[in-house]
């Protein structure tokens, strides 16, 4: 032990080395995502008693939406160091929700209705690997799209 304090000060939270700008594209990027979630759950309500829709479109969304953006987002020119914290940590971050989806599972087995949560969760979990996984082709598809120069004589794209 040093005379620096205590065991439980060596443990704080670590830097996490962001800009003030990047905390606040996160920040304004999380509200403009949990806002509009907020008004598409409250306008569609559908009442997790039944089956959850809206949550699961919701997700389902985002996780095609996050496929896509990745590989996009991730080609942006170095000047544009806002747009993956605001579009994908900030507004998908806020869109998407794993609470929602794990209260009304819950709800759902409570009322009677465990075959219905359980349906919930299977189908956000599976429907949202694979649209993210065809978002992150048509993601990809774009790019080579737009850059055909990155294409060999054979065909093959040339990653960068």
């Amino acid at each position: 032990m040093t005379d620096n304090g205590d065991a439980l000060d060596s443990m704080a939270v670590p830097r996490l080395r962001l800009s003030p700008a990047v905390l606040v594209a996160i920040a304004l990027g999380g509200a403009l995502g949990t806002v509009a979630r907020f008004l598409l759950d409250t306008s569609f309500s559908d009442s997790a008693r039944q089956f959850p829709t809206t949550t699961l479109l919701i997700n389902l969304s985002g996780s095609l939406a996050i496929g896509l953006l990745v590989p996009l987002v991730d080609n942006f020119p170095t000047r544009a160091p806002l747009v993956r914290p605001f579009l994908i940590v900030g507004i998908l971050g806020g869109w998407t929700t794993y609470s929602t989806l794990a209260v009304d599972a819950v709800v759902l087995a409570k009322d009677g209705h465990a075959a219905a949560g359980l349906l919930s969760l299977a189908a956000t979990l599976a429907g949202g690997l694979a649209l993210v996984v065809v978002g992150h082709a048509l993601g990809r598809w774009a790019l080579d799209r737009r850059a055909p120069d990155r294409r060999t004589q054979d065909g093959r794209t040339v990653e960068r």
